[in-house]
């Protein structure tokens, strides 16, 4: 499992204050990127050397707490199950503060070809990658 820290800035907040729904998305997607800067998930090496990437095709949000201007918060990503083609990975923004879970996000996603721009079967480096995240799932963060 992946946990990446962030600060919420100033032109991520809304009118009332508080993160805007889009800016969660955006968090969201630095944190999928940065895990696979560290080697977590292979997206870029896969992108680099098979010329295949992920895309996302559903995403299902739900916000619980609100976060607001300057706060700290965790990011975790995690597979949370591949079913033929498709990949699920499931997030959540934890506030620092208090530790309590502001949203939680499951992320369904494809992997195309990106010359072709279609889908293809799901590479065995990421079918290894989810059964690791699989296993380190029952870990705290």
């Amino acid at each position: 499992m992946f946990v990446g820290r962030y600060r919420v800035r100033s032109t991520q907040v809304d009118q009332l204050g508080h993160l805007n729904n889009a800016a969660f998305l955006e968090i969201f997607e630095w944190a999928r990127w940065e895990s696979t800067e560290s080697g977590d998930f292979p997206f870029t090496a896969l992108m680099d050397e098979q010329g295949i990437g992920p895309v996302i095709v559903h995403a299902d949000v739900t916000f619980r707490r609100e976060v607001r201007f300057h706060e700290h918060v965790r990011v975790t990503v995690e597979f949370s199950k591949t079913e033929g083609k498709r990949g699920v990975i499931r997030q959540e923004i934890i506030r620092e503060s208090d530790g309590e879970v502001a949203a939680v996000a499951l992320f369904t996603f494809v992997m195309i070809d990106l010359a072709l721009r279609r889908v293809v079967p799901m590479p065995a480096e990421l079918l290894e990658a989810a059964e690791r995240s699989a296993g380190e799932s029952s870990r705290d963060v």
